[in-house]
């Protein structure tokens, strides 16, 4: 049985807080572009946002964890890791959508989402993961 280390307990848990920070900025960027793209303007524009991006994030949650993209990957499996886990997430996000709208999204906003997210997780989770890399050497 491996001992892990108060260094990697430490790293390991900073790491994790850091990832769902960015991956809820991230979900929050997509839903402001996405409000901003149809000229929607509200009194709270960033509580609008957290509504939209409310139910992919919870999903985010609850589907990545099980694909492993919390720990630390190289980039490039990184990105694959990701990726198969937004394949997964969408469909349970588009669902709590379902239940929090009452009713189905249109097909366009599900690739939109899609294409967004992928795009956006990508770069955050790529690049945060080369910069781990690289920093532990």
């Amino acid at each position: 049985m491996a001992k892990l280390t108060y260094k990697t307990d430490e790293h390991s848990w900073w790491q994790r807080a850091v990832m769902v920070s960015g991956d809820g900025l991230v979900f929050i960027i997509f839903a402001l572009l996405g409000r901003s793209s149809h000229g929607l303007v509200d009194e709270h524009p960033l509580l609008a946002a957290v509504r939209v991006a409310f139910p992919f994030f919870l999903s985010w949650l609850l589907v990545a964890p099980w694909i492993g993209v919390f720990r630390q990957h190289p980039p490039l499996r990184m990105i694959g890791l990701t990726q198969v886990a937004w394949l997964i997430t969408l469909p349970v996000g588009l669902g709590l959508r379902w239940l929090q709208l009452g009713r189905a999204s249109p097909l366009s906003f599900a690739l939109v989402t899609f294409l967004t997210v992928a795009i956006l997780l990508v770069i955050w989770r790529g690049s945060y993961s080369w910069w781990t890399t690289r920093r532990a050497g």
